[in-house]
């Protein structure tokens, strides 16, 4: 889910809110399509959704105008959440990327 997650990181500082809900939309279509084709199972498609669901924290606070280093700390805490859902769920990462490319 790095190629989710990298656009986030590497723009935090000034990142729309409307990106970060593009970038969940992909993720959410990925996820589906890929519990839909038994690619992923049931567990790792709601482990990943706790990462879609960070994504939506992040999005939410852009647009309450939180302090962008507040959102910087927010945003590592869900990279490191995504690390343990691939450790969990080992080869989710490529498979989602694998449809969002």
């Amino acid at each position: 889910m790095q190629s989710v997650l990298t656009p986030i990181s590497n723009s935090i500082l000034s990142i729309e809110s409307s990106a970060v809900r593009e970038l969940i939309d992909s993720l959410a279509n990925a996820l589906d399509s890929l519990r839909s084709d038994g690619t992923i199972s049931n567990d790792a498609y709601l482990d990943a959704g706790a990462i879609q669901g960070g994504m939506m924290m992040i999005a939410n606070l852009i647009d309450a105008g939180i302090d962008r280093n507040e959102l910087s700390q927010h945003m590592s805490a869900l990279v490191s959440r995504s690390n343990h859902v691939e450790e969990a769920h080992p080869g989710l990462s490529s498979a989602v990327e694998s449809v969002i490319s």
